[in-house]
């Protein structure tokens, strides 16, 4: 496993366009009950704070909490009653923000992963952020677990393999025109959602708007 260039509290202490962005091609690893897990992010979205309709900072007061908290906590929840999804918080100083990771290329843990999720084929077993969740073990008890500092996570940057596109984010009814997902360009472990447009870090700035300003 790597342990080289971790992600540090400073790296994550920017809007979360930015770091959604940066985190492709980053690899996140869980060590739990005598077992490592994870692989690469290739697939992510940003939410910011109150000011984002479709993040839960927007309504929702432990997310708010969480989403205002340090940058590199974890930001966990229930979807639908089912699905158990990791957002790893990010925001400049004084604001909110966290990045909801969508889908992950496994690299570790590969028998307990099929094992969690009945065996489907190995580029889908954390293809969508419930997916990931059920293949990296994610609980409801690790939000507010600091994936910077505690012993079991890692994530560290990496490489990517590929251009990132950019698209809207996917099953929101807010705010759905902010081109805030990112994904790497034809890793069959991203999601189904494939159109985008290709985006380099000099893009960034013309999809962040002012601070204040309502996301649409």
């Amino acid at each position: 496993m790597p342990n080289e260039r971790p992600v540090t509290r400073e790296w994550l202490t920017r809007h979360p366009v930015e770091v959604a962005w940066d985190l492709i091609g980053c690899e996140l690893y869980l060590i739990r009950d005598g077992s490592t897990v994870g692989g690469r992010i290739v697939e992510t979205e940003a939410y910011a704070g109150p000011m984002d309709p479709a993040s839960h900072a927007a309504r929702l007061s432990v997310a708010r909490q969480t989403m205002a908290g340090p940058p590199g906590i974890a930001y966990v929840y229930l979807s639908y009653g089912v699905h158990t999804m990791m957002n790893v918080v990010a925001h400049r100083e004084g604001e909110a923000g966290a990045v909801l990771l969508r889908a992950l290329e496994p690299l570790a843990g590969l028998e307990l992963m099929c094992e969690r999720r009945g065996g489907v084929p190995v580029h889908r077993l954390a293809q969508g952020p419930g997916s990931l969740g059920q293949a990296m073990g994610i609980r409801l008890t690790d939000l507010g677990a600091d994936v910077v500092s505690s012993p079991e996570w890692i994530l560290v940057r990496g490489e990517r393999h590929g251009p990132v596109l950019a698209s809207p984010r996917i099953g929101i009814s807010k705010a759905v025109h902010a081109r805030w997902r990112f994904f790497e360009h034809e890793n069959p472990a991203v999601s189904r959602h494939r159109r985008g447009d290709q985006v380099d870090r000099a893009d960034l700035v013309q999809l962040i708007p002012p601070a204040g300003t309502p996301i649409e």
